[in-house]
């Protein structure tokens, strides 16, 4: 892996609260699957999502050139996600614990966050042998 200028600002700016966002979005969608696939773990799921969406927005120009396309491809996923959830969620009134599932062919793009998780293992690993 190549050396970055700015490894410290790449993983305490975008990488390691990315990492953390994708773990608790792991969670929560664990958590919609497991509780009937209601409206209140589906905001949790789209609460967490805007998170990533904006850091990723603000934050992706620390990235390193090769990896701006996984970033990319994670927004775009949240994007069209994002519409559809709207859509659902204007059509009808919802309660919490009503069940709010929609199909969505923008799949996750786990090879792009698998390569963004793997940049950020990497740069913690190299910052722990320093």
């Amino acid at each position: 892996m190549n050396e970055f200028k700015n490894n410290t600002d790449l993983r305490l700016e975008i990488l390691g609260p990315l990492d953390t966002l994708l773990k608790r979005g792991d969670m929560a969608y664990k958590n919609y699957i497991s509780n009937g696939k209601t409206l209140l773990y589906a905001k949790v799921i789209k609460n967490n999502n805007e998170k990533i969406r904006t850091l990723i927005l603000d934050k992706s120009h620390l990235l390193p050139f090769e990896y701006h396309s996984y970033a990319i491809d994670l927004v775009s996923h949240i994007d069209i996600w994002h519409v559809i959830w709207e859509d659902l969620f204007m059509s009808k009134k919802f309660s919490l614990d009503d069940e709010f599932v929609f199909e969505n062919k923008a799949t996750f793009p786990k090879e792009s966050v698998a390569s963004l998780c793997l940049l950020y293992r990497e740069l913690n690993d190299s910052a722990s042998i320093k």
